[in-house]
This record gives C-alpha cells, structure tokens and sequence, in this order.
C-alpha cells in the first residue's frame, strides 16, 4: 500500500483557486492522502468551499510562509509531505505520484515540480515560468533551488531541517540550502506539473524583490560580495574625496581641523585623490602636502544661495577637464574631527557593491525630535519616550552629510546626488559625530576626552 501522504496547502483569499485546485488533489491516481489547509484569516467564500472536501483546517493569524508549513506538518500523520499553493492546479492526475517517486531514494531530501503559466498570466509571469521550469527532469548536488508552490519530501528529513520561522520570503530556498549543505540531492521532476496564474516573482515586485536578496545575503555560499573573483571589479574602483573649504574658515583657528581631516583621509585604502575645493585666492600653504589638489571655485559658489551639489558639480568639472576620472566621488568636511576611517572605507565599498546611488554618513536619533519655531514646533518620527510604543513607526535619521557622503558622478554632473537610491549608513560610535567649528571648540574636547591632539 502507498505510504500516506499529507498535502500541506496555505490560504489567503483564494475563492477563485482552491476549488480546483482541491478536485485535481483528491483526483489523483495516488489516493493514501490527508489534506491540511493553513489558512491565514481569509474574508472570502475559500473556507467554505474547502469545507466541501474532506480537509483539515487549522488557522493561522500572523502569516510567515515557513511557519504556516510547519504548523501544517505538525498536524499531519504522513510519512510523505506535500506543499502546494492553493493557487496551483495539477495539470494531470499522475501529478503527486511523480512527485513523490523519487523519495524512496533516501540521499534525496526533497522533489519539486514544474510550474506552466495559464493563459491569463502576465507576460513577465509567463516569462518567467516558461524558462525557470523546463522540460527535462535531472538531480540537483549543489543547486540549492527548490520551490514549496509544488513540492514534497519525506517527513524524517523534515524532523531534522524545518522551515525557518522567521524568514518572511524563500523558506524554500533556505530550506533547500540547508538540506544540500548537509549531503542531500534535490531532484526536480518535470512530469509533476502544476498550472501557477502568478508565477514566481509576483510580476517583479520590487519590494518583494529586496525582502528577498535581503534573506539571500545572509545565505553564505550564495553571497559572493565577498568572493575573491569580484575583486577585479573593486581593485580598479577609483574614488575622490572633495573638502569644500570656503575662505573665511581658513585662518589659524582652523589649522587643526584642516589638517586633522586630511590627515585621516590619507589613511583610507580607498580614496585615490583627496580635493580641496575653495574659494581662497592666497597661497594654501598650511596644508603642507604636495599630493593634495587644490581646485579654486568662483566666490559664489560659496554664498548662502549655492548648494553642496553646486561645488561638486564645478569641481568634478575641473577634475575631468583634466583627463582625469573617477568611478566614485565623497565629500568630507573639516567640523568632523573625530571621523572613523573604517566607516569612510565601509560606505565607499558601499557604493560599488550595492545598487545604491548615494550613502551618507547618519545617526539613529531615539532622543524627542521637534520641527518648526515657537508656537508651531511639531515631534517628528516615533522615537520619543513620550510616544506609546504601540503608536510609534519608523525611525528619526539625523544626515551628517559633511561626515561622510559618496555618490556617483553622473549624479553630480545631473545634481541629482540626492536623488534615487539613497542609503543612510547609521553611526555606531556617537562620540565620531561631535561638531567642532573650529580649533577652541577641537582643543576643549580633545582634553574632556582625554584624546591626543594632531
């Protein structure tokens, strides 16, 4: 007699499948099954019309897919697990027998099958569908790719490797990643083939996209940010660090912060160039270092009414009339003393192994934060003690721009540098964000913090 098998199917809303997805079940040629619907609180006709069939139904009101699954499995009684989605409809009655004939070999942890788009699937679905999920059914040793919307495996392996319960997307993938570190194959058989509407990017939802490479960086045999092979693509990186320096600020009283800034951006294994840009028209010998470039800006660029982006777009301009390029382009200003170089070498890497326009240096305010002036001061955020904490959402970001900021140059070509994709990179250490407006300000810290002047 076949072994029992119980089909796991999670629910939300789904009127318009699980019907037909339930008469193709119990219409298989494989009859020793028990059918266990997850539903996660749906307000429409679907439990009603899965009451039709002899199921079993269990509730589940905070819906993680891995914990749905696992709370299915522990109310089964198979030796053979089956996942399937409700929206999935077995195309042929020998679905399931295929599925799971494979399990009988124990090196192989778990099967999945082909998923065919239906005629009223998106193009990008169908896309989608049509190359990921061929004709020809083979044996996976390394490729951890495996997909519960039609699977199955044996319940003892399950025992050993359940799904994660907190991963809100790719319970699968983590799963198959699991089970073929540890010595197992994965087989994918194309004759068990369900019809899939949807498809297996949800029509390339962006949002559903990054909760998904977040989930697989963490995956390390996935994540090859740090594989040695991509270092051909940061060893070549060129970055250039601008120090906008307006006239008034250099004087004797801002020695210090002049140089102290310098001198900590030399030390970055990153930085190729280090730029003052300035409106000063004297001889800049207090800098004292021959490898620094000095770029002179018309004084109007360093009126109340130009921008950060103005000057770095006219000293990008000044650098590239030069012949020379860069890949990337910083700014750091000399109020900063206490900068981290770990930190400006962290948000420059940032910058070409992420697809993020701009990365700023910030700090995570949870102190009460007001915006306006006298009688029309307003909280912002929801960080504040005086914010119940089942009210508050979100989180206050201080910018600490002139701590540390890297873009691209098109953006500073476009002055688009905060625009697109931007990335706040949060501070740990508080005492690196101090303010010193000048050289008074720098002495009286550095003795409070017992720190050794430069």
């Amino acid at each position: 007699m076949d072994k029992l098998c119980s089909i796991i199917i999670r629910t939300k809303n789904e009127e318009q499948w699980i019907s037909k997805c339930l008469e193709a079940v119990f219409g298989q040629s494989y009859k020793n099954i028990e059918v266990i619907i997850v539903d996660n609180c749906s307000t429409d006709t679907t439990i009603k019309r899965a009451e039709e069939f002899p199921v079993k139904i269990l509730n589940i009101k905070k819906f993680v897919p891995g914990r749905a699954i696992n709370l299915g499995i522990n109310s089964s009684n198979g030796e053979y697990i089956c996942c399937l989605s409700a929206h999935c409809i077995p195309t042929n009655n020998l679905w399931l027998e295929n599925l799971l004939r494979p399990l009988s070999d124990k090196s192989i942890a778990g099967t999945y099958g082909r998923q065919e788009p239906t005629p009223n699937s998106s193009d990008i679905d169908k896309r989608d569908l049509l190359l990921v999920f061929g004709l020809d059914s083979y044996i996976q040793y390394k490729d951890s790719f495996f997909h519960n919307a039609n699977s199955a495996f044996r319940k003892e392996v399950w025992e050993k490797y359940p799904f994660c319960d907190n991963a809100t997307n790719i319970e699968d993938r983590i799963w198959g990643e699991e089970v073929i570190k540890n010595g197992y194959k994965i087989a994918y058989i194309a004759e068990s083939s369900v019809f899939h509407w949807h498809g297996i990017h949800h029509e390339l939802n962006p949002e559903r996209a990054k909760n998904i490479v977040k989930i697989l960086d963490k995956i390390p045999r996935l994540n090859s940010y740090n594989n040695e092979k991509f270092n051909i693509l940061r060893k070549n990186h060129c970055c250039y660090c601008v120090i906008p320096i307006k006239s008034v600020d250099i004087n004797l009283k801002n020695i210090k912060l002049i140089r102290t800034t310098i001198n900590c951006l030399k030390k970055s294994k990153l930085i190729k160039k280090i730029v003052i840009s300035t409106d000063y028209e004297k001889d800049f010998s207090i800098v004292e270092d021959p490898k620094i470039e000095i770029i002179k800006r018309p004084h109007n660029l360093s009126d109340r009414e130009s921008s950060l982006e103005d000057v770095l777009k006219y000293t990008l301009e000044k650098i590239e009339s030069t012949g020379e390029f860069c890949d990337s382009i910083s700014v750091a200003e000399i109020i900063y003393p206490f900068r981290d170089i770990e930190v400006v070498d962290e948000m420059i890497k940032i910058i070409f192994d992420e697809s993020i326009d701009t990365v700023f240096a910030s700090w995570k305010e949870s102190r009460a934060t007001w915006f306006g002036e006298n009688d029309e001061l307003r909280m912002l955020g929801g960080s504040s003690w005086t914010i119940p904490s089942q009210k508050r959402f979100g989180q206050t970001i201080t910018s600490l721009i002139g701590y540390f900021t890297v873009t691209k140059p098109k953006n500073v070509r476009n002055k688009t540098v905060f625009e697109g994709n931007i990335k706040a990179h949060l501070l740990k250490n508080r005492n690196n964000t101090i303010v010193c407006r000048n050289n008074i300000e720098y002495n009286d810290l550095c003795n409070q913090l017992n720190q050794k002047l430069i």
